[in-house]
């Protein structure tokens, strides 16, 4: 009986536990779900006019884009004395993010040989080509205007060989236009 009663002590000491145990308990919440954000919206196109630039594109100098003293060179057409401009316009208007924009007139190439020993005047150069716009600004969109002069010489005494080499050639002036969201302050 001796054994028995350490047993029957252990018994009720082992429920005596298992009930206090149980009387506490401890508070606990949980809950389980998603959080979401949304993906601000990039939409930034170049366009000259109302036609979106792709990745290869080709701008030509329409008609009215050339002007010459006295209309004594062909519509469209650059020469001596001639300044051609052409805008193209940034369009961030549905962008929801700050956009930093950079546009580079390129090395002149011409679709025959360069002029040789030429003292012409020929630049192209490009006015608003730098600068950033607000996701929030009034305006979101930016007009950048590529000039193509070509000075030229006036005196028939200073005839210029360079000129007439360019005569009938393709002038063509690369542009790399880029647009990229503002990270960071």
């Amino acid at each position: 009986m001796k054994g028995n009663k350490k047993i029957l002590a252990l018994a009720v000491l082992l429920l005596l536990i298992a009930v206090s145990y149980t009387t506490y308990a401890i508070y606990k919440t949980q809950r389980e779900g998603s959080t979401t954000v949304s993906a601000a919206v990039w939409n930034v196109a170049f366009k000259n006019g109302q036609t979106e630039l792709t990745d290869s594109f080709t701008v030509t100098f329409a008609n009215n884009e050339c002007t010459n003293t006295g209309n004594h060179v062909a519509a469209g057409k650059i020469a001596p004395g001639v300044t051609c401009q052409k805008t193209i316009t940034l369009d961030a208007s549905a962008a929801e993010v700050d956009v930093a924009y950079t546009v580079t007139p390129g090395t002149v190439s011409y679709s025959g040989s360069a002029p040789q020993n030429s003292s012409n005047d020929f630049t192209a150069t490009l006015t608003g080509g730098t600068g950033t716009i607000a996701y929030n600004a009034a305006t979101k969109t930016v007009d950048l205007t590529l000039t193509v002069t070509w000075g030229g010489l006036e005196d028939w005494d200073d005839y210029d060989q360079g000129d007439t080499e360019m005569a009938g050639q393709t002038i063509t002036v690369p542009l790399t236009l880029v647009a990229k969201q503002v990270v960071g302050s």
